[in-house]
C-alpha cells in the first residue's frame, strides 16, 4: 500500500511545489484542530488494533495454547511496524491532504485498482474471523439443543445473513470511511481493547484470591475507570461530529453541482 502510494504521488506530482494552502505538515496536531477532533482520531488507530474479540477464540483453537502470549508479541509488532510505515510514507507523501481512506490519494489507474481488489479479499477475510464466532454464539443462544440438521441450518443462514445485513446498513449509512473507522473503535474497540481486559483480570483475581501488585491495580483501574470512558464518551462525540461535517459537506457539493447549468454537469 504504502509503495502504491509513493508511485501514485510521483507519477501526479506536479512540475511546480504545491502552493502554501496545500500539503502541509506537522509534528503534533496541526493549528486550529479542535481537542476533541484527536480523540476521534485516537479513536479510529484503536480500531486498527481491535482485534480482541477473537483473541480467545484463537487461543483456543491453538495445537500450543502456551504459546499464545509470544505469537501475539510477534503479530502487534509485525502489524504495528507495517501501520507505522504505512502511515508515516503516506502522510509524507500528501500531507494534510492525505485521505482518511488511503486508496482515496490515488489517481485512477491500475495500481488503485489492485488496491481495491486487496482490500475487497482483505475485508472478506476479516469479517468471516470475526463475524464466525459471533454467529456461534447467536446461533447457541436461539437453539435450545444443539446438532445439525435443517433446523439448525436455516437458523445459521438467518443469523449470517442477519448480521451481514446489518453490517451492509450501517456501512452504507455512513458511507465516510474514516469517521466510521473512529466510531467503530469508541464504541466498540476502546471497551474492548482496554475495558474488559482490566475487569476480567481484575475478577479473575479476586476469584481465585490473588493479590495484586500495586501497579497492576494502578493500571487496571486506570484502563476501566478513565482511559475507556473517556475515549468511549469523548470518541464517540469526535467521531459523530466528524460525521456530520462531512455529510454538511457532500450535501453542500452536491447541491453546488445540481445548481450548475445542464451543459456544466
Amino acid at each position: 500500500m504504502a509503495a502504491l502510494l509513493l508511485q501514485a504521488r510521483d507519477d501526479a506530482a506536479p512540475a511546480s511545489p504545491p502552493s502554501a494552502g496545500g500539503r502541509r505538515h506537522s509534528v503534533w496536531l496541526p493549528s486550529g484542530a479542535a481537542s476533541l477532533d484527536s480523540f476521534g482520531a485516537v479513536s479510529a488507530f484503536v480500531f486498527a488494533y481491535q482485534c480482541h474479540s477473537v483473541l480467545l477464540e484463537i487461543m483456543r483453537e491453538m495445537r500450543e495454547p502456551r504459546s499464545f502470549p509470544a505469537a501475539a508479541r510477534a503479530a502487534y509488532g509485525v502489524m504495528g511496524l507495517v501501520y507505522t510505515c504505512t502511515c508515516v510514507l503516506a502522510y509524507g507523501a500528501f500531507g494534510s491532504e492525505v485521505a482518511g481512506f488511503l486508496p482515496e490519494s490515488m489517481p485512477p489507474g491500475h495500481a488503485k485498482r489492485l488496491v481495491g481488489l486487496l482490500l475487497a479479499l482483505h475485508t472478506a477475510v476479516a469479517y468471516m474471523v470475526a463475524a464466525q464466532p459471533l454467529h456461534r454464539s447467536i446461533h447457541a443462544s436461539l437453539l435450545a439443543e444443539q446438532g445439525g440438521g435443517a433446523r439448525a441450518a436455516l437458523c445459521w443462514l438467518c443469523v449470517s445473513s442477519g448480521v451481514l445485513l446489518l453490517s451492509i446498513v450501517l456501512a452504507t449509512a455512513v458511507p465516510f470511511f474514516s469517521d466510521l473507522q473512529s466510531l467503530l473503535g469508541s464504541l466498540a474497540g476502546a471497551p474492548m481493547m482496554f475495558g474488559f481486559p482490566a475487569l476480567f483480570y481484575l475478577r479473575a483475581c479476586r476469584a481465585h484470591g490473588l493479590a495484586l501488585s500495586w501497579f497492576d491495580a494502578a493500571a487496571c483501574h486506570f484502563l476501566l475507570y478513565l482511559l475507556t470512558p473517556t475515549l468511549v464518551v469523548l470518541g464517540t462525540l469526535g467521531s459523530m461530529r466528524s460525521i456530520a461535517h462531512s455529510w454538511e459537506v457532500a450535501l453542500a457539493a452536491d447541491a453546488a453541482a445540481q445548481a450548475q447549468p445542464a451543459y456544466l454537469r
